[in-house]
């Protein structure tokens, strides 16, 4: 689980400014019309000055262009890659809890919480969360998300949402921004409230660059 140290806002940065150097090659775009979709979205043309939340902003610019980023699994040195296997069609788990845990998997993906969303993935999060565990908590450890009982489901997927969240809102604070609470002030609102807000104001910014 990820932490709000400078050492990962530092890593973070340098995978957005990666992905947005590649959708500019992927668009086919050049610096006339580069620069001021940075502009547009940021209020800045050089990634290198932009904070942690511009740099967001901006990824989400290409996105609403075109731009489908692709996650790559993690791989030994020397060593291809593993194959990767790609999540079910939601509706297919033998519990709603797992689909739902999928969803979220997905979405950490395309946040770029995780580095790589994929079912073989999960699986490895899934067995060490579930081996680890005491049997009187979780019952028997098990090693893919497809085999988890509903109550087991149900541990993975808020500890998911925990995890999600709390990034989250460390990003939403790094770019200035106040976090929603909830509806008695004491806390940070719920996890559909915290993603909505978070990509809230990405979108914003796409979509005034397609204006």
């Amino acid at each position: 689980m990820q932490t709000n140290t400078p050492a990962n806002v530092k890593s973070h940065k340098s995978r957005l400014i990666t992905l947005i150097n590649i959708a500019k090659q992927q668009l086919g775009l050049d610096d006339d019309v580069y620069r001021p979709m940075l502009k547009a979205a940021t209020g800045k043309d050089s990634l290198r000055a932009m904070t942690l939340g511009e740099l967001e902003q901006a990824l989400e610019a290409f996105k609403q262009k075109g731009f489908k980023p692709r996650l790559n699994s993690r791989s030994a040195k020397g060593k291809k890659s593993a194959k990767r296997r790609l999540s079910p069609a939601a509706g297919s788990a033998k519990v709603a809890q797992i689909d739902k845990m999928r969803a979220i998997w997905i979405t950490m993906g395309l946040h770029m919480v995780i580095q790589d969303n994929s079912e073989s993935a999960l699986d490895a999060y899934v067995r060490r969360m579930t081996h680890k565990a005491s049997i009187q908590d979780w019952g028997t450890g098990v090693d893919t998300a497809a085999w988890l009982t509903e109550h087991q489901a149900e541990r993975v997927l808020e500890s998911l949402k925990n995890w999600h969240k709390r990034v989250l809102i460390e990003r939403i604070i790094s770019r200035g921004e106040r976090v929603f609470t909830n509806d008695k002030g004491t806390g940070p609102a719920g996890y559909d409230a915290i993603v909505e807000q978070y990509e809230t104001r990405a979108q914003r910014q796409g979509e005034g660059v397609n204006q």
